[in-house]
């Protein structure tokens, strides 16, 4: 089983590939991208990182994030952009 390590270093917990495609999701749909797009996006996308990172015992969130952050530039500036969004408000910078 995966663990995640989250970002303070001190919990860690399991490796989620729902919550990964979940955070995803919501940042193509800000995007503006159709129902249709956002489930291409979301399956391609998730499960690259999924497969990748599934596989490891140990692996911190900011890897995750980093991970799904590049492919999203690589497949759609916009949806990075919302991913970015996304994690300002979350951290109360937005």
């Amino acid at each position: 089983m995966t663990h995640v390590i989250k970002r303070g270093g001190q919990r860690k917990q399991a490796f989620s590939p729902s919550k990964i495609k979940k955070a995803i999701k919501g940042a193509v749909k800000e995007a503006g991208f159709s129902p249709r797009k956002t489930e291409e996006v979301v399956n391609e996308v998730g499960n690259e990182v999924v497969n990748f990172f599934g596989k490891k015992k140990v692996v911190k969130s900011v890897d995750i994030r980093k991970s799904i952050l590049g492919r999203l530039e690589r497949r759609s500036k916009s949806a990075a952009a919302a991913w970015k969004r996304f994690e300002k408000r979350k951290q109360g910078k937005f």
